[in-house]
């Protein structure tokens, strides 16, 4: 539930764009069906996401349906770097199930992510977490992804604890899967001006990382900003 925790999937789009483009979403509502839609679209000045870079820049858009405490949606990316190599995009499909238990705010849902032009693998997971207040949890289980080598299913885990810090949030996330064991640290900024989300988050991830960056992605310190609207 990408409007439960802060940013989706929590810091999420704690490092897609902010949870705050969906929480301060606009909506057209269908009175008869009491079903709700809301758009959005947005830029990252660099992508990053659970502490794994992704692309030097990248356009968003996505779109969100709510049926009482069900919702449903996806959200696309361009993930081609600026050199053009592994150029692709990105498309998440969502859906879940917002409740509370002992008045704390919670969800549980699913998620895939699914990327053009042999990108990058495919992803499917099983998302839950929960709004405590003094701070958030987010959390990504029996995640699945096929191997490029045999096509063999392949596990990973993800975890992001929230802590909001007055006017910054900070967020320690993990990765578990396969050669993957990493952590990261974020601080995370979000605002809206004129209906306009901003945001800015400044990160660091260990020696576990992996991927097609600069700094091979390990032991990086790195930083990006977000603009969005929704409708």
């Amino acid at each position: 539930m990408r409007k439960l925790i802060k940013s989706t999937l929590s810091v999420a789009l704690a490092t897609l764009m902010s949870v705050s483009m969906f929480a301060h979403a606009g909506e057209a509502v269908a009175e008869e069906g009491g079903m709700s839609v809301s758009y959005n679209i947005g830029y990252m000045s660099e992508y990053w996401y659970r502490g794994a870079y992704q692309a030097e820049s990248s356009m968003s858009f996505g779109a969100d349906i709510e049926m009482g405490s069900m919702y449903i949606g996806m959200w696309g990316a361009d993930v081609s770097d600026a050199a053009g190599a592994g150029a692709g995009s990105e498309i998440d499909l969502y859906a879940g199930y917002n409740f509370e238990l002992m008045s704390i705010p919670m969800y549980v849902g699913v998620t895939g992510y699914y990327y053009t032009d042999n990108f990058d693998r495919d992803y499917e997971e099983v998302n839950f977490g929960g709004d405590f207040g003094m701070f958030s949890f987010d959390a990504a289980v029996l995640g699945s992804y096929k191997s490029d080598a045999d096509n063999a299913s392949s596990d990973y885990g993800h975890f992001t604890l929230t802590v909001p810090l007055g006017m910054l949030d900070y967020s320690y996330q993990t990765f578990t899967g396969g050669s993957l064991h990493y952590a990261t640290h974020e601080l995370n900024y979000s605002t809206s001006v004129s209906g306009i989300d901003l945001g800015a988050t400044l990160g660091r991830n260990n020696d576990g990382g992996a991927g097609a960056s600069p700094n091979s992605n390990q032991e990086t310190t790195y930083a990006n900003f977000t603009i969005g609207y929704s409708f």
